[in-house]
């Protein structure tokens, strides 16, 4: 199993119970541990080396108040990006685990970064860590930085660990693989033009670079999908373990992918858009989890009850997609049953074992819809075979899932 510099992503709920139920129930991810303290409640959820931590505040009365690791998502917008008072759900915070925050915090302050928690050390009986918090200059995006390598707890100190009693499963779905087992990619919505401001931002900051989503990608302009229905712009970035300066990120740095997504100028009403209305800003718009069996997956999920955005009707007859499909091995009437998208069009290069081997080189899809009661942050799953970018017809297809369950909805909306 892929090892991740991801330690976690955060979610601030207004509900926390019902999304920890969904997630272990519709899911099957594993409740590990939890935590109550007079202004929040949290749970910590696991599959594989996936781990969200979701939050519900209970109370903020008292502003004097801190607790020891939560930052308040509401307060972290540019104030020009914010503009509404509501509470909203958000995903806000993707946990970084590094070698020693110290020296990472202090590389970051010289490069201007905000630091909304100041280097802190917790223990317990398990051990020690080491923790800080940075915003990010994307809306409201934090990352948490974690040094936990002298820690042997489930999560970290403060968090009680949860038995499987507590999971509602029986000794064989223990047993089970888990359906998904690390976040794969992570993807940003931001305003219009702000895509190139992000990318230096973080390859100064952070130690990251600029990589080709796929061979149709213009490296200036970026992938642009660019259609009657859809104009959106894509750049992805990663951590580049050569960096002079930035993080210092552990072992496996290839396992961190951001995306950024902008929607196109004088392009109208579309996903992005939507997004960064009903979000009040720039944040997190969805997360790639990886499966090892995409069709295993996604088909239960489906009968646990996770609502996805089905691709369009023609896709599987598109020009040379039936073929595409025949050639890696796969058949065409058991992804068309489930939605799931495939693309052979991976980058040029090794593949993420290490092979020479480009017949084998593909990538499958499917997007959530969204989670919450607003049209804002969704899951995507996803199964790699060798790419390590993600494939042109397949983006497309996806973006056009969800701006059609976008589009149907408005129209029920209005009826």
């Amino acid at each position: 199993m892929e090892d991740s510099c991801v330690h976690h992503v955060e979610f601030c709920v207004r509900d926390g119970e019902t999304l920890q139920r969904t997630f272990l129930q519709q899911y099957k991810f594993s409740l590990a541990a939890t935590r109550v303290t007079k202004l929040l409640k949290q749970w910590v959820l696991k599959s594989g080396t996936a781990t969200c931590l979701i939050t519900q505040q209970i109370s903020s009365e008292n502003n004097q108040s801190q607790d020891q690791y939560f930052v308040e998502s509401e307060k972290n917008f540019d104030c020009k990006e914010r503009q509404q008072t509501r509470k909203l759900d958000t995903v806000f915070n993707v946990a970084l685990k590094v070698k020693n925050v110290a020296s990472s915090v202090e590389r970051l302050s010289r490069s201007g970064v905000k630091v909304l928690r100041p280097v802190e050390k917790y223990s317990d009986k398990f051990g020690e860590i080491s923790i800080a918090v940075v915003k990010s200059c994307i809306g409201n995006v934090v990352h948490t930085l974690i040094q936990d390598d002298e820690y042997s707890g489930i999560f970290l100190p403060g968090f009680n660990p949860v038995d499987s009693v507590h999971n509602n499963v029986s000794s064989e779905e223990t047993l089970a693989p888990t359906l998904v087992t690390h976040f794969d990619h992570v993807t940003f919505a931001c305003n219009c033009g702000d895509t190139n401001h992000i990318l230096e931002w973080y390859s100064k900051c952070f130690g990251m670079r600029r990589f080709m989503i796929n061979s149709d990608e213009d490296s200036e302009n970026g992938f642009v999908i660019d259609t009657e229905d859809i104009g959106v712009r894509l750049k992805a970035f990663e951590y580049w373990k050569c960096a002079e300066t930035g993080l210092s990120l552990g072992s496996h740095p290839e396992s961190i992918k951001f995306v950024i997504a902008e929607a196109l100028p004088n392009q109208g009403p579309n996903q992005v858009d939507t997004f960064l209305h009903d979000h009040d800003g720039a944040g997190i718009q969805h997360v790639g989890l990886h499966t090892e069996d995409i069709v295993k997956t996604v088909s239960c999920l489906s009968e646990n009850g996770v609502q996805f955005a089905e691709p369009p009707y023609t896709y599987y007859t598109e020009v040379g997609k039936y073929e595409e499909i025949c050639d890696i091995g796969q058949d065409v009437d058991i992804l068309r049953k489930n939605g799931i998208l495939v693309d052979a069009e991976a980058d040029p290069g090794e593949t993420t074992d290490g092979s020479q081997s480009p017949n084998l080189r593909y990538l499958m899809q499917k997007f959530t819809k969204p989670l919450f009661d607003r049209n804002t942050f969704f899951l995507e799953i996803i199964q790699r075979v060798g790419a390590r970018g993600f494939g042109s017809g397949n983006i497309t297809a996806l973006w056009r899932s969800v701006q059609a369950y976008l589009n149907n909805q408005e129209k029920s909306d209005a009826s």
